[in-house]
């Protein structure tokens, strides 16, 4: 996902300088630890949040596993009657009930009314947060909630990841591409995460996954969810649906997903397998997966007898609706293991420019 922003700033003339560490800041720029002098006029440090615990740890208040004051769901510390709130206090995530230590301005605000209302003899309980993000980078929204597929992996989860491309509304009415990626439990179909990147309509999906995993929600919920539509808002079928039928898909219907990851992981297995490019042959001269053969879906049928029902099938098109359509073909024809990449050719490529950074 990061490749997304990384591309936008290229585009608004940024140069983007990755896994490059500063070692001295100089009066007309930085000096690399490569050796490189970057000149410029001012120079913006931005190395996260530390919590600020001295008074607190000099008068016994004990503090969590991130360093932050250590809180129950009311406020209180560990000292009867002392309550901290803001940016010094340790949360918990809602999804895991882990603490964490997220300090952010609404967390803050939320969390200063429950001290304010328990110092003052009420009962406001904490629920916890999901570490909700939402910037804007030029034109670009970029946002994410819950966990990534890295914590979520991390966790021990055995995770379902789907890269969902939709129009935020119809592109008649100045819909732009919505990009979503999402992270659920494959053993319970609970939703563990998402990030969106996109110019439009980008909050608007956030809030609606905000509240869906706050409330427990599976990935096949999501599809029933009876969401506002009309041309100048939404498509008919939303992208906060979309991104629910494809991990319902995936979880329940054995329409299985292939991030490009899995796929190297399987290709220095040794298993075999084909992979099937189900685009235009224009399409798939100017670039393709590598390793990937030509079978455009409007004649696939014709060429599943040339097809080996034994060895592991993986499908894709440019976004992955197509490559859907010819898996499930396949499927229905007696594959046994047909998989269709995650977000199709668009996201093997920013996946390609990832590794080579």
């Amino acid at each position: 996902m990061a490749t997304y922003v990384e591309e936008h700033l290229i585009e608004k003339d940024v140069k983007v300088m990755l896994s490059a560490r500063v070692e001295t800041i100089l009066e007309d720029g930085v000096k690399l630890q490569n050796g490189q002098t970057v000149h410029g006029d001012m120079v913006f440090v931005a190395t996260g949040v530390k919590p600020e615990v001295t008074l607190a740890k000099a008068g016994g208040i004990a503090t969590g596993e991130s360093g932050a004051i250590k809180v129950d769901q009311r406020m209180e510390t560990n000292i009867k009657d002392i309550y901290a709130c803001g940016d010094c206090i340790e949360q918990y995530h809602v999804v895991t009930g882990k603490p964490v230590y997220r300090p952010l301005g609404s967390t803050a605000n939320k969390t200063g009314r429950i001290a304010g209302e328990n110092i003052s003899g009420g009962q406001l309980l904490f629920r916890g947060i999901l570490g909700t993000g939402i910037f804007k980078i030029f034109d670009l929204a970029v946002a994410q909630t819950g966990l990534s597929e890295k914590e979520a992996k991390e966790l021990g989860y055995s995770v379902v990841v789907s890269h969902n491309i939709k129009p935020s509304k119809p592109f008649y009415m100045g819909g732009k591409e919505l990009v979503i990626k999402a992270i659920a439990d494959k053993l319970t179909g609970k939703l563990l995460g998402v990030q969106i990147i996109g110019e439009d309509g980008v909050d608007k999906r956030l809030d609606v996954f905000v509240t869906a995993i706050t409330y427990g929600a599976k990935a096949e919920d999501l599809f029933h969810l009876d969401l506002g539509y009309a041309p100048p808002f939404s498509i008919t079928k939303d992208p906060v649906m979309y991104t629910g039928m494809i991990l319902d898909n995936a979880i329940h219907k054995e329409r299985r997903l292939m991030t490009i990851e899995e796929l190297e992981k399987l290709k220095a297995s040794g298993k075999p397998y084909k992979i099937i490019d189900a685009r235009v042959p224009k399409q798939f001269e100017k670039k393709h997966v590598t390793g990937a053969i030509n079978i455009p879906h409007e004649n696939f049928r014709m060429h599943l007898k040339d097809l080996d029902k034994e060895i592991i099938i993986i499908t894709y098109c440019n976004k992955g609706t197509t490559g859907n359509a010819v898996q499930n073909i396949l499927m229905n024809h007696g594959y046994k293991e047909v998989y269709n990449i995650s977000g199709g050719h668009n996201t093997a490529e920013k996946n390609k420019k990832k590794t080579k950074q």
